[in-house]
């Protein structure tokens, strides 16, 4: 095989994510596609049951109890305007353990607060805001006013920001997430085999899917306060990222950095340099991308053709790069040539970072 080529993996049979029970990977996917539904089914009804124990208050209407008494009103805009004080000093290059709001109630007293609108001006130039409904609202913390703006990257903000999930809510829903991805690594390999042996049926790629759905229910009896529309919501995004990593960013790294190689080191034709690759074999799983660009077939309208990609994000890389350097930064640029778009999992980890950046969330809340 020639250098630079990679075989594809297969699953290994010894694979084993977690606790699924007491069988491996490979033994689940050995089973009856009925069989795997069944053990599906048992976990569903356990963690079904279980949440129906739990004491979760679904009533939205409280939502809706607004402030009736100014005192509260004012003490909640003076707590919003330290926020936004901190918020705007960390964007201008301010330094976290300086903007203490102990402190800032020293320097800021309540007339000059309000003479200053409570300072909501600020939110025009951060990535976040208080949502103003959601400050008449008494029922809701802090936390959940909080919202994060429209940055053009997220897959579906409108749904994202229009929620209530609390802090606890989020932080599970995140632990629960990257669990789910820890866990399930095998599965990337899976994605493989179907985009290049094409050895996976209708049947197998559901069967697969469900023991996938499977580890998601176990670990979700594990930490017991994600929900079961958080279950759903992130194994539907897990399945969704991995595809797309597999579609937009596997190998392809690997393409570039051997194009490179060859166009900017030995001088070849881009042309030439891919078609050598392909003749080689040394990446099956982009063949069909390869295959495609040679052929000057657009898939994809409105996309980057591979050639031009190398243009604008690989040609600028200098021969005298070592090549460990340039793989990374090709790693790097091959991410920019197609910007995955952000899932709640993203929204939840950036606004969880900027509740507690800016004070919102403190060490008791985190305990």
């Amino acid at each position: 095989m020639a250098a630079g080529s990679k075989k594809n993996p297969e699953p290994s049979s010894s694979s084993s994510s977690g606790d699924l029970g007491g069988k491996t990977v490979q033994e689940l996917l050995d089973m009856d596609k009925d069989a795997v539904s069944e053990l599906v089914s048992d976990h569903f009804h356990q963690l079904y049951s279980l949440q129906n124990h739990l004491d979760v208050d679904d009533d939205d209407d409280d939502h809706w109890s607004e402030h009736n008494e100014q005192e509260d009103r004012s003490q909640l805009q003076e707590r919003l305007a330290f926020y936004r004080i901190i918020g705007y000093q960390l964007s201008m290059g301010g330094k976290i353990d300086e903007l203490d709001i102990a402190k800032l109630k020293e320097k800021y007293s309540p007339e000059m607060l309000y003479n200053k609108g409570y300072f909501q001006y600020y939110e025009d130039s951060l990535e976040w805001y208080f949502d103003p409904e959601r400050c008449m609202l008494t029922s809701l913390d802090d936390y959940q006013r909080l919202v994060l703006c429209d940055n053009g990257l997220y897959m579906d903000w409108d749904q994202y920001h229009s929620n209530y999930s609390t802090y606890e809510s989020d932080l599970a829903y995140v632990k629960f997430c990257e669990e789910l991805a820890n866990e399930t690594k095998w599965f990337e390999d899976y994605l493989v085999l179907i985009a290049v042996k094409d050895k996976v049926t209708i049947g197998q790629w559901d069967k697969v899917k469900n023991i996938v759905y499977l580890q998601a229910l176990k670990i979700a009896l594990r930490i017991r306060v994600v929900s079961l529309m958080q279950i759903m919501a992130g194994f539907q995004e897990y399945i969704w990222s991995m595809r797309f990593d597999c579609c937009n960013y596997r190998d392809f790294d690997g393409v570039y950095f051997e194009v490179w190689k060859r166009v900017a080191k030995q001088k070849m034709e881009f042309t030439d340099a891919l078609s050598e690759l392909y003749r080689e074999d040394m990446f099956p799983l982009r063949n069909v991308d390869i295959k495609d660009e040679l052929d000057n077939i657009r898939v994809r309208a409105g996309f980057h053709s591979m050639k031009e990609n190398y243009d604008i994000y690989v040609a600028c890389i200098d021969e005298t790069v070592p090549e460990n350097e340039a793989r990374q930064l090709i790693k790097e640029a091959v991410i920019k040539m197609n910007r995955k778009p952000e899932t709640y999992l993203d929204y939840a980890r950036n606004k969880l970072q900027i509740a507690q950046d800016i004070g919102l969330i403190t060490k008791s809340t985190q305990d």
